[in-house]
This record gives structure tokens, sequence and C-alpha cells, in this order.
């Protein structure tokens, strides 16, 4: 067998660069994920018994409800409004009025118990409760904490009155 040739690059003429190698194309992102059958099929039950409810602003806007409970003037004058993430992990925006502050506080769907929980992700101990109703009478009878976000202060006040 003859012995390998050398390989030699051609040389290029005068006026042309070798070309760069190309990057490697971006990692792609996982798509967000979809909710379950059984998700949308829970949210949807929960949203056909919400309609007739005084305390369900549906798609009011945060401003419009925060201008509606400063109006009312009472502590624990509230509403429930779809949130404007409209997403089906937090499908709902509970919005409390407390010493002439309001609250925008997030409810979450928890899919793995078909249940709600308010507040944000990652908290330790979830009260987790079947549906919106649950929750407001839960918590006429029960203290809701409050946090305000700049300041941290804990406060806590019941739903006294409805508003929409």
């Amino acid at each position: 067998m003859p012995p390998p040739t050398p390989v030699h690059k051609p040389t290029l003429p005068s006026g042309f660069k070798e070309p760069k190698p190309c990057p490697p194309p971006p990692p792609t992102q996982s798509p967000a994920p979809h909710p379950s059958a059984q998700a949308v099929s829970a949210t949807e039950s929960e949203e056909s018994s919400l309609e007739g409810r005084e305390w369900f602003a549906g798609n009011c806007d945060r401003k419009t409800a925060e201008d509606l409970l400063l109006r009312i003037s009472k502590d624990g004058a509230f509403l429930v409004r779809r949130s404007s993430a409209q997403n089906f992990r937090q499908p709902y925006t509970l919005v409390v009025l407390y010493r002439q502050k309001v609250y925008n506080i997030p409810v979450r769907f928890i899919e793995e118990t078909n249940g709600y929980a308010l507040g944000k992700e990652g908290k330790k101990n979830d009260e987790v409760f079947s549906g919106l109703q649950e929750i407001i009478s839960h918590h006429k009878n029960n203290p809701l904490l409050l946090i305000d976000r700049q300041s941290q202060a804990k406060h806590t006040t019941y739903l006294t009155q409805a508003a929409r």
C-alpha cells in the first residue's frame, strides 16, 4: 500500500479569507408546560360557578379593582378578578383593602390536588382549598395574612364586604 499523501490546503485567491466556523445553534428552550385536560376541566368548572357571585369581578383590570375598593374605603372589602397573567397556574387574584392600601394576592391552581392556594409559589405551608368560595368563606372567619410588598410589614384582616 502506498504511503498516505500529505493533505495540503489549497491556497485561496488573494482577497478571499478562510470562512469562520459557524457557531453552534442556541439551545432550544423547552416549551411552557401545557395544562392537563384535568386542570382545564377543573378551572372551567370553577369559572362557571363564579359568574353569579357578588365578589367575582371577572375580567376587571387591576386599576379598576383598586379604585373600586378605595371608593368603598372599608377594611376587608374585597373582590376576585381574573388574573392579568391569564394562565392556568394563577387564574385569579384576590384583591383586598386594608388601611387604605390595596393588596393583590395571587390565587394559584395546584394541579396535583385540583385545589387553590393563596400567594406566590414556594411557600412552605400552603393552605389548599377546593375552590374560591371555600377561600372566601374561610377568610370571612379566619384572618388573612397581608404582606406589604415594599416594607414587608405583615397585617391580618378578615374578608368583610364583597365589592363588584
